[in-house]
C-alpha cells in the first residue's frame, strides 16, 4: 500500500464525504445568516436600532452556542448508534436532545427575561451619547423580549436537524433553514419598512420576523422527519 492510498481516499469517498458535509455546512451558515439579515436591514433605518439589534443577537449567540454543544454532544452518540444499526439508541439519544434543548430553553428564557437588561446595559456602557444608548437600549430590550418566544422552536429544530446529519440524512435540514431565511426575508421587508399596509415595526418587525422563521423551520425540520 503507497503513502497516498493509506492515508488519502479514493473518488467514491469524497464524493460520499462533500454529498454530507455540503449540505451541513450550507444548513450552519444559513442559521447564521437569519440573524445577521435582521442586522443588516434594521441598520437601513437607522444606526440607534441596529446597536440595539447587534446587542441583543450577541447574547442570543451565547444561547445558540450552548444549543450547539449540547446536540452535538449528544449526536456522538447518536451517530455510533445508528452506525451499529440501533434505532432504540438514536431514539434516546434524540430524546436526551430533546429533553436538554428544552431545559436550556426555559433557563435561557429566564435569565434574559430578568437580567437581560442588566446584560444590555453592560455591552452598551460607554458606546456614544447617553441619548443614544437610552434608546438603543429600548430597542434592544423589545426586540430581545419578542425573540424569546423563537427560543425553545430553535433549539428543538436544531435537535432535530442534528439527528437527522447524524444519522446520513443532510438535505432535510438544509432545506429547512433555506425556507427560514426566505420567510425571514420577506416578512423583514414588511414589518420593518411597513409595506402592503403594515405599520413600519422597525427591530420589533426583525423579531416578529425571526420568530415566525424559528417555527416555520422547526415545522419543516420536523414534519419532514416524522413524514419519514
Amino acid at each position: 500500500m503507497t503513502f497516498l492510498q493509506k492515508y488519502i481516499g479514493d473518488r467514491p469517498f469524497y464524493r460520499k464525504l462533500m454529498a454530507v458535509a455540503f449540505p451541513i455546512m450550507l444548513q450552519n451558515g444559513i442559521t447564521n445568516f437569519v440573524s445577521m439579515l435582521d442586522n443588516i436591514m434594521v441598520g437601513q433605518i437607522g444606526t440607534v436600532q441596529m446597536a440595539g439589534v447587534s446587542v441583543s443577537n450577541q447574547l442570543i449567540m451565547v444561547f445558540s452556542l450552548c444549543i450547539f454543544g449540547a446536540v452535538s454532544g449528544a449526536g456522538i452518540f447518536t451517530a455510533q448508534y445508528h452506525g451499529k444499526q440501533d434505532h432504540n439508541g438514536v431514539r434516546n439519544t434524540f430524546r436526551l436532545k430533546l429533553i436538554i434543548c428544552t431545559l436550556l430553553s426555559l433557563a435561557g428564557i429566564a435569565v434574559f427575561l430578568f437580567f437581560g437588561s442588566d446584560f444590555i446595559h453592560v455591552y452598551l456602557l460607554g458606546n456614544g451619547e447617553l441619548t443614544d444608548i437610552l434608546a438603543a437600549q429600548l430597542h434592544a430590550e423589545k426586540y430581545l423580549r419578542v425573540m424569546l418566544i423563537g427560543l425553545l422552536p430553535y433549539a428543538l429544530a436544531q435537535a432535530y436537524a442534528g439527528t437527522l446529519r447524524e444519522t446520513g440524512q443532510t438535505v432535510a435540514p438544509m432545506t429547512a433553514g433555506i425556507i427560514a431565511v426566505c420567510i425571514n426575508l420577506v416578512l423583514n421587508y414588511v414589518l420593518i419598512f411597513g409595506h402592503f399596509g403594515m405599520p413600519a415595526m422597525g427591530a420589533t418587525g426583525a423579531a416578529v420576523a425571526t420568530v415566525v422563521s424559528r417555527f416555520a423551520e422547526l415545522a419543516a425540520v420536523a414534519g419532514w422527519t416524522h413524514r419519514h
